[in-house]
């Protein structure tokens, strides 16, 4: 099942991310956030972003929200994905699930256009990106330097509606 994230919610967040932070470069966080801090997340960010969970027998198993991609004002119409699923349930199938659920209610949105950006080193998530329709734009090379080594972040966007001038 797939639904809106709630505060009762955050717990499970920061338990899922947790692992990204402490076990890989996937984000380039250091220190893991912990539940009162990923509570202020989800609020700032579903005050005026989707922000879901998908769950599986009444367990939060992943979470896709988007949000801000820059604070200048010219950025508006863009927004920035992410993904993650507990460790025990990646590479299972349900990615695209979610993330076509993101999709499906950015449509409510004003965005034109989506961005995700990824570990330059993550093949994973690249390949991810392609199969849901992000086209590959570039990397910013050695940006992030986590666990001794230098980090690239790869950037991928999607067009979610058409272009015109009367923007957000």
């Amino acid at each position: 099942m797939i639904r809106n994230a709630t505060i009762d919610d955050a717990q499970a967040l920061a338990n899922i991310y947790a692992h990204y932070v402490l076990a890989t470069t996937i984000t380039y966080e250091t220190e893991p956030p912990g539940i009162e801090e990923m509570a202020n997340r989800w609020k700032n960010i579903s005050a005026n972003y989707p922000y879901l969970v998908m769950e599986e027998q009444g367990k939060v198993i992943g979470y896709a929200y988007a949000g801000r991609f820059r604070e200048r004002k010219a950025f508006d119409p863009t927004t920035e994905v992410s993904i993650y699923f507990h460790k025990d349930y990646c590479g299972k199938g349900r990615g695209p699930e979610l993330m076509n659920a993101l999709f499906q209610e950015l449509e409510k949105y004003p965005y034109a256009t989506a961005v995700a950006c990824i570990s330059s080193n993550n093949d994973i998530s690249a390949k991810f990106c392609k199969n849901m329709g992000f086209v590959f734009v570039g990397i910013l090379e050695n940006v992030g330097y986590k666990m001794n080594q230098w980090l690239g972040l790869a950037e991928y966007t999607k067009k979610l509606r058409d272009y015109n001038k009367n923007a957000i």
